[in-house]
């Protein structure tokens, strides 16, 4: 059995190479490379942080980490404390260490700290701006996102975010908040979903605790809001954060929001707020080309740092086949590694192995695949007799105009893409016009069973 290790400085030491060899070289350098043994016995290691935000932070965020390597180094359990060096400064330790006193000083002054809004544990430290894979499906909503993190409140406020589920927009807004937050620890942040926003406001009137709700949320540096289609319906939230809004905006500062859709493509959202989210600028993210997704799961790879051999075969199968939704893809590759780890295999996972273990995550990403629209267009064109060129030409012959709108209608229906985005597929037309589309389908619906029958029949030829 080999020995022991009791001595802090080993222990340290040991544990600081294993977690460098387990988390990404970024996340390393940012967070861990910093710390510094200033204290600890045989049971426990006080590491010291540069300031007193970065030992928030990293208390908050990375404790676990610290834990289980420390304990793995030592070969018994132990327990980690984080203290900011700056505050130890006059405290003249002996050989370079802090009395236990002195350690735990920092922690609670941290606590203590006049105004200072915490950061959250829902912000990812994987998800920054250096690991975000920039393609052409999503170049202008990063380069936004980097002006907003560089200039805030000054540059594209408010900023507004939208695409489909597992594009990127929440990792662009948790980039957002590292980057400020590591330039700016003096800045306040907060990031919360809508759903979290409304039920933290329910829970405020409920306890009469409104006033404190709006000190919170209005004496921020940095308001960060995910899924703001949440707020649909919900009319008191709408009207709290419109005044929310208004205080934040006319202060000079920054609000960054996210939707699954244009603002004004999502119902039951009040014109004040949709107007007053168009005052900045807003950007889509569409779903990646082949090129993108291997490229992201290529820097997933590496950043796993696995002894799991995944061949490039798998790779390009996956970027392939998941061609929806990052997200899921980014798990298909996890869920493969991590069986490859489990199993302890030091050969490479073959292909079929790899089809067989994801057959389920296939499935899925097969059910949610959407409709091209060149199908509709191609499926319109044939039912109308018109052709299919026409559907996205410049004729607007009455029989042309109303197989193009109900295309559009359609397209609207079974795709997740936007209205700019079907506009483009229909000849270069604007957003106006595919919605004046929709209109026209839909009220004809309403006026002719005939009409009503034809598009539905359309639908459900489509979907099936």
């Amino acid at each position: 059995m080999d020995e022991l290790i009791t001595a802090p400085s080993d222990i340290w030491q040991k544990a600081k190479t294993e977690i460098q060899n387990s988390v990404t070289r970024d996340l390393y350098s940012s967070w861990f490379e910093q710390l510094e043994l200033v204290g600890g016995d045989a049971e426990k290691l006080v590491l010291g942080a540069h300031g007193e935000f970065a030992a928030i932070w990293i208390r908050d965020n990375f404790t676990d980490i610290l834990l289980t390597h420390a304990s793995l180094a030592a070969g018994r359990n132990m327990s980690v404390e984080i203290v900011s060096t700056d505050t130890c400064l006059g405290a003249q330790p002996q050989s370079g260490e802090c009395s236990a006193e002195s350690a735990r000083a920092p922690v609670r002054a941290a606590a203590r700290i006049s105004g200072k809004i915490p950061p959250l544990a829902s912000i990812k430290p994987c998800n920054t701006f250096e690991t975000f894979v920039v393609g052409e499906s999503n170049r202008f909503a990063h380069a936004a996102a980097l002006a907003v993190a560089q200039n805030v409140g000054t540059a594209f406020n408010p900023l507004f975010i939208y695409g489909a589920t597992g594009l990127g927009k929440t990792h662009l807004m948790h980039a957002i908040a590292h980057f400020v937050m590591r330039n700016s620890p003096e800045k306040r942040i907060v990031f919360i979903s809508s759903e979290a926003f409304v039920n933290e406001y329910i829970d405020a009137i409920r306890d009469n605790k409104t006033l404190e709700f709006r000190r919170h949320y209005r004496n921020v540096d940095v308001l960060l809001i995910d899924d703001v289609q949440f707020f649909a319906g919900k009319e008191r939230c709408q009207e709290e954060f419109f005044h929310t809004f208004n205080e934040l905006f006319n202060s000079g500062k920054q609000i960054v929001l996210s939707c699954d859709k244009p603002i004004n493509e999502v119902a039951d959202i009040e014109q004040r707020l949709v107007s007053r989210f168009g005052w900045g600028v807003s950007v889509d993210i569409q779903a990646p080309d082949y090129e993108t997704r291997l490229a992201i799961l290529s820097k997933k790879v590496s950043a796993l740092k696995s002894q799991a051999q995944i061949s490039p075969e798998i790779i390009e199968m996956l970027a392939r086949r998941f061609t929806k939704n990052v997200r899921r893809m980014e798990g298909a590759l996890t869920n493969l590694v991590a069986y490859a780890s489990l199993v302890g295999s030091n050969e490479a996972m073959s292909l079929a192995k790899a089809q067989e273990l994801l057959a389920e995550a296939f499935l899925q990403e097969d059910d949610n695949q959407v409709v091209d629209i060149q199908i509709i267009q191609k499926k319109i064109a044939e039912y109308y007799k018109v052709d299919e060129a026409e559907i996205s030409g410049k004729r607007r012959t009455a029989n042309i105009a109303m197989a193009r709108q109900v295309a559009m209608f359609i397209a609207r229906k079974l795709t997740t893409h936007s209205l700019q985005e079907i506009g483009k597929q229909f000849g270069g037309r604007d957003h106006g016009t595919v919605m004046h589309a929709i209109k026209v389908v839909d009220s004809a619906m309403n006026q002719s069973d005939q009409m009503r029958r034809s598009v539905e029949y359309l639908l459900n030829s489509l979907s099936f």
